[in-house]
């Protein structure tokens, strides 16, 4: 009888050992859902920045990107993109997908998420269009460290709505692998674009020495033709023949209608343009104003020398001044009068040093002595105060 209940425990639990419990779904091999998406407007380009995908959705590196496609939807529904705090019997939408109503299933939190993460797909995948695929050799040149930049220009929007406000967009990027598996949508990402000041109007440079005086008159209305509030004004310079504008030159935004460039290099063709910034978004920058050339010469002279002394010896005489204070300064030229006759040059070769000895004197005659500044391009000074002396 022992014998018989030992074999029978045996049987049940040889039967305990093989019971299936319920099917385990295969773990997704897609690329990684990207989670941080941004998106801001600069100028008339909405300015996406994304991590790098690099991983699979079961943890494995993504070492086979094939490309990564950029997404958007004109006039999205409300909501779309701002997380909404999940209730009684909702479950909050992953990877941040928003704007459709969740669906309440029977079953685990699990299977709740994953259909409303479906349905918030499908839904934006009705409306959405594909503005671009980026190649990997695409993807290397927007690359930003560790981040991906993409710039989506909006022009072509504003164009096609006429003289109306630019309609609200939204965003998303999914990642594919070589094989077409693709990744679930990122986190939608919303914006109202701006739209753009008008071009203001420059008016003229002043050359002065050492800078550029600019001037322009503030534009009336936007692109559209309606009214604008503007912020302030970038100012930009390019040195010919170069073609392009770079960065500003004012490193905050200028709130006046006036900007004095104090870094333009002489003896430079060089061409200005001015950009309204918006007033509630300062890197939304307006049409640029006209091109102005300006030919900026140096015909600026040095100061001159503020005092000369003289001192007789013999037949010799030296001279000592008060040095002048100029960046581009190459040197001094000692001017030489005998009596009432005309100043004339001592030295071709510009002195670096403020003394001077004029020799071989004859005694008892009356010498005039100015000495007058001069820099690197050869504008001269006026003369220093003039000293006299009569060696003995």
């Amino acid at each position: 009888m022992k014998r018989l209940s030992v074999l029978v425990t045996s049987c049940l639990l040889a039967l305990a050992c093989g019971k299936k419990g319920d099917p385990e779904p295969p773990l997704p091999r897609g690329p990684n859902a990207i989670k941080n998406l941004t998106v801001e407007q600069e100028g008339d380009d909405a300015v996406l920045t994304f991590a790098f995908p690099d991983r699979l959705q079961n943890g494995a590196p993504l070492t086979d990107l094939f490309e990564i496609q950029v997404l958007r939807v004109v006039s999205p529904a409300p909501g779309l993109g701002t997380p909404r705090p999940a209730g009684p019997g909702t479950s909050r939408p992953v990877s941040g997908i928003t704007g459709s109503a969740p669906v309440n299933l029977p079953g685990g939190t699990q299977r709740r998420t994953a259909t409303n993460v479906r349905v918030a797909e499908e839904q934006f995948y009705e409306s959405a269009r594909t503005v671009a695929k980026l190649s990997l050799s695409s993807i290397a040149e927007l690359t930003r460290g560790a981040s991906v930049v993409y710039r989506d220009p909006l022009s072509p929007l504003f164009e096609t709505e006429g003289s109306g406000p630019p309609k609200p967009l939204a965003y998303a990027v999914i990642s594919v692998r070589r094989d077409g598996q693709r990744s679930p949508l990122s986190n939608i990402v919303t914006l109202s674009p701006d739209v753009a000041p008008a071009a203001p109007t420059l008016l003229s440079a002043y050359p002065r020495e050492g800078s550029i005086c600019l001037e322009w008159t503030a534009p009336e209305s936007d692109v559209l033709g309606r009214p604008v509030q503007i912020g302030g004004y970038e100012i930009y310079r390019r040195i010919l023949p170069q073609e392009e504008f770079e960065t500003p030159l004012n490193h905050t935004v200028e709130p006046g209608l006036s900007y004095v460039d104090r870094t333009a290099p002489y003896d430079a063709s060089l061409v200005y343009t001015v950009r309204a910034v918006l007033a509630k978004n300062p890197k939304v920058e307006g049409l640029p104003a006209e091109e102005l050339p300006v030919v900026y010469r140096d015909v600026y002279p040095p100061p001159a020398p503020g005092k000369l002394d003289v001192l007789s010896e013999g037949n010799r005489v030296r001279l000592v001044w008060t040095p002048v204070d100029a960046a581009d300064l190459a040197g001094y030229l000692v001017f030489r009068a005998v009596g009432d006759g005309a100043p004339a040059p001592l030295n071709k070769t510009p002195l670096t040093d403020p003394f001077f000895t004029d020799e071989g004197l004859a005694p008892g005659t009356r010498y005039r002595y100015t000495v007058r500044a001069v820099d690197r391009v050869g504008n001269l000074s006026a003369p220093s105060p003039e000293a006299v002396a009569e060696p003995y």
